[in-house]
């Protein structure tokens, strides 16, 4: 089950409110849900929204129960992505892959030791007995039957199609090939996973040590299985930036193996590049279509996040080629943003609603237009454009770009908002009845928009205003 953007939207702002106990709770709730295959419900999106609520609220995630599936696909967690935007990229493993794949591997006759032996496993993990043995033969398993289903494919074009098609398509597709190339590598990805724990903000001396060891392991088996050792990182530390001061302590040591496999660890910051590059390409992509404030923002704050990671470690250890690469791609991303404001003020105004003085004078100002009530929508999303709007001076800045513009932009949409506020005041001391009412009910629609851009004296000096006009006679 898929969701609209503007129902993922709501979906994730109900999330937000639920208090962490509540959270928890609904996060084991689905977990089971979807794993006896309960329909009707977009699990991955609520899953994935309830993970990053509970993370970002230092909460714990409940302890899930064990099963062969979850087993399986553990060493491989850190390759593993939300959803996928665009082509497949090396190390990205999209979760929603995960169903199919494991669908297909318990299903297809060419992987039926694979499939008994998860079931093995799973009888295990119920019986409580021990599990490794059975979890090491279903890798085994998996590993002879994904050669031979790969195999085949590649023998017969008819079947490869087939086989996509089972899949879903060629993303799943290529994740379940990466998958099988990485399954000779488990016990190494094992043994990373205990040498550098989950979210490390920095590796010490000791933990670099056995790092490199792991990595010529890997490399001396295939060049592949080395890089992905250190791609994994990106998922493995606090940040995926903090992986480029991993490249810059390998590719400057001595030792000459770490130079025999040059090639191999420069496929980690060439892939944080290709990740800031391509997130300044989706901002450049999201500025030409309708404005999701909301979304913008998320997006310049982790692009912003994102570039000044990578600048402070290419900035210290005086890397001039990382730099201007960043540099490039904050500009492609200061230009969206100023794409941005400029969607933001339509979006605000939209909420403003205006018509023409009488009179036969052309040079009369507009005057508010109280006669039509507004959309919700239209309410809704000026809010969240007012939200960006106030908040661009400081992303001008974190996308290191002259804030000056932007507050002058901020600055404007202020003077106009209060502008639009003040002749509502005036609109409802000329009006009666229920043209004054109506006035009154767009001036609070309209401070409950405009807010955030009027400091606390001014909206109290508004209403008191609107207050005192409305018993004008």
């Amino acid at each position: 089950m898929t969701l609209s953007p503007r129902k993922r939207e709501r979906l994730s702002a109900f999330l937000g409110e639920l208090p962490v106990a509540a959270a928890v709770k609904l996060f084991s709730a689905l977990e089971i849900d979807r794993a006896v295959g309960g329909k009707g419900i977009p699990h991955n999106a609520v899953l994935e929204d309830l993970r990053q609520r509970i993370a970002s609220r230092s909460a714990s995630l409940p302890a899930r129960p064990q099963n062969a599936k979850r087993s399986f696909f553990e060493p491989f967690e850190d390759y593993f992505i939300s959803i996928r935007t665009g082509k497949k990229r090396r190390a990205q493993i999209a979760r929603t892959s995960l169903e199919p794949i494991w669908r297909l591997m318990m299903t297809d006759p060419t992987l039926t030791e694979a499939a008994m032996a998860a079931a093995a496993l799973d009888d295990a993990y119920r019986a409580g007995a021990e599990a490794d043995g059975l979890l090491a033969s279903l890798y085994l398993a998996a590993e002879a039957g994904l050669g031979r289903l790969f195999s085949r494919a590649q023998a017969n074009s008819e079947f490869e199609t087939e086989l996509i098609s089972e899949l879903g398509g060629e993303g799943a597709f290529f994740d379940l090939e990466e998958l099988r190339h990485l399954l000779p590598a488990i016990d190494i990805l094992k043994d990373l996973r205990a040498v550098v724990p989950s979210s490390s903000p920095s590796l010490n001396e000791e933990q670099f040590f056995h790092l490199r060891k792991l990595f010529l392991s890997a490399h001396e088996q295939s060049p592949f299985l080395g890089s992905y050792v250190l791609l994994a990182l990106k998922g493995r530390l606090e940040a995926p930036w903090r992986a480029l001061g991993v490249y810059y302590h390998l590719a400057r040591s001595a030792d000459e193996q770490l130079h025999d496999a040059r090639d191999a660890v420069m496929a980690l910051p060439e892939s944080l590049f290709e990740d800031i590059e391509e997130l300044a390409r989706a901002l450049e992509r999201a500025c030409a279509l309708p404005l999701d404030a909301q979304s913008a923002m998320a997006r310049i704050s982790y692009f912003a996040e994102y570039a000044d990671g990578l600048m402070r470690q290419a900035t210290r250890t005086g890397d001039n080629v990382f730099v201007n690469r960043i540099e490039a791609c904050r500009d492609i991303a200061s230009e969206a943003h100023a794409r941005f404001m400029e969607l933001a003020l339509a979006n605000m105004r939209d909420a403003l609603p205006v018509r023409r003085a009488g009179g036969s004078s052309r040079l009369a100002p507009p005057r508010p237009d109280f006669a039509r009530p507004l959309a919700p929508e239209i309410v809704n999303d000026a809010k969240s454009a007012v939200e960006l709007i106030v908040a661009a001076p400081l992303d001008a800045r974190r996308l290191g770009d002259d804030p000056v513009n932007a507050q002058s932009i901020t600055d404007g949409a202020h003077d106009q908002a209060k502008t639009y506020a003040n002749d509502l005041v005036a609109e409802i001391r000329a009006a009666e009845g229920n043209d004054r009412a109506a006035a009154r009910r767009l001036l609070d629609q309209t401070l409950s928009v405009i807010g955030p851009l009027l400091k606390s004296d001014e909206a109290g000096l508004i209403r008191d205003r609107a207050a005192a006009a409305a018993v004008t006679v």
